[in-house]
């Protein structure tokens, strides 16, 4: 059982607030450590970035030595994800990894969707002050994974090379 203490200067802030934000960083560390996870099954070194105020969660190294970053947003529902700092870069990843209700279950893997960032602002929706990507928008970078361990540069050229045989 977890116990959430509230403090605050003025000393009025409910405990749900306080566990409300524990919930959200929760799933954040929880989603970023999975991605990791992730990306070392894949065979490629990875390094997470420690803080919950920073634009790049893990940084890794490509096939071809090709250093890329990425950005994890995590939700433990299942309809849309907050991309106010996402960053359109080369090289630059978002993992939106979907719990759908089941981040408790352990058994559950969530769902998770790899988008190059220089495509996200294609499936942003604006919402008040807010930018968020609608998991509905998602499904064709679903498990993408190849995407990281692969330069897309390089993949195009080994393509050609391999139609022209």
């Amino acid at each position: 059982m977890r116990l959430y203490y509230a403090v605050s200067l003025d000393g009025v802030e409910s405990v749900s607030d306080v566990k409300k934000r524990a919930n959200t960083f929760d799933t954040g560390i929880a989603a970023e450590y999975f991605i990791l996870s992730q990306i070392y099954r894949l065979g490629l070194e990875a390094y997470i970035s420690q803080g919950n105020k920073k634009a790049i969660d893990i940084r890794a190294i490509q096939e071809d030595g090709t250093p890329i970053s990425i950005d994890v947003k995590a939700v433990r529902g299942y309809s849309s994800l907050v991309v106010n700092n996402v960053q359109a870069k080369e090289n630059h990843y978002v993992a939106f990894v979907i719990y759908n209700n089941r981040f408790e279950d352990v058994l559950t893997l969530p769902e998770v969707y790899i988008v190059p960032s220089i495509e996200v602002l294609s499936i942003t929706k604006h919402f008040n002050k807010e930018r968020r990507v609608m998991k509905g928008e998602l499904g064709k970078y679903l498990n993408n994974w190849d995407t990281l361990r692969v330069n897309k540069a390089l993949q195009s050229t080994l393509k050609m090379g391999s139609a022209e045989l």
